[in-house]
């Protein structure tokens, strides 16, 4: 469950902070030239196009997409996210608002476990070892091709199914503000609320 908290701003807001470019780590940077590699080739076969591509020092996103459906690749090294790990994951309607498509997608392994309860997937370890990043992908690639295949194709049947069974029992996203009698209030996000009747 995410916590937002929210503060009025008393006076005039301050100008924007210019945003110091991050440069990417040579772990990314492997890392994503393996997705592009291996990934790429599979769903851009199936009409799927490359939309963005942001390699950053603690974190990869590759997003390919086919009208209302995308596949993302998504990588996290950050320090306090440890054990560091990635997911590739399958979602329809907006892939780069987070309100959206936190809710709207679900990783590969939620197909599996749709397709087969008893089966071992989950996210992958980060591959630091330049010699592991291949293998490593070449086994996520193997779980898009055996249980991403009818997203791929269209298909949405089971990737509806593993995301209702996702976010059926979630809850919506909290917002901690200070209330008008002074006391602060903990309430459901507006759009989370509306994303989880509109996905589960």
């Amino acid at each position: 469950m995410r916590l937002f908290n929210f503060f009025k701003n008393k006076g005039k807001s301050k100008p924007a902070k210019k945003v110091k470019k991050e440069k990417p780590s040579d772990h990314e940077l492997a890392f994503a030239q393996v997705i592009l590699n291996i990934i790429g080739p599979t769903v851009e076969k199936h009409d799927f196009v490359l939309h963005n591509k942001e390699i950053k020092k603690y974190s990869t996103t590759i997003i390919w997409r086919k009208k209302k459906q995308y596949v993302k690749v998504n990588s996290t090294t950050y320090p306090r996210d440890y054990p560091y790990h990635y997911n590739i994951i399958v979602g329809e309607g907006n892939s780069d608002d987070f309100l959206e498509y936190d809710w709207n997608s679900v990783a590969i392994w939620a197909l599996a476990r749709v397709t087969n309860p008893e089966i071992d997937v989950a996210s992958y370890n980060f591959p630091y070892d330049e010699q592991q990043v291949k293998p490593s992908v070449e086994i996520a690639h193997k779980h898009l091709l055996t249980y991403g295949m009818t997203f791929l194709n269209g298909d949405l049947t089971i990737f509806n199914e593993a995301r209702k069974m996702i976010n059926k029992d979630r809850e919506p996203y909290k917002i901690h503000s200070l209330g008008k009698y002074g006391k602060y209030e903990t309430t459901d996000e507006p759009k989370s609320v509306e994303q989880k009747k509109k996905y589960s």
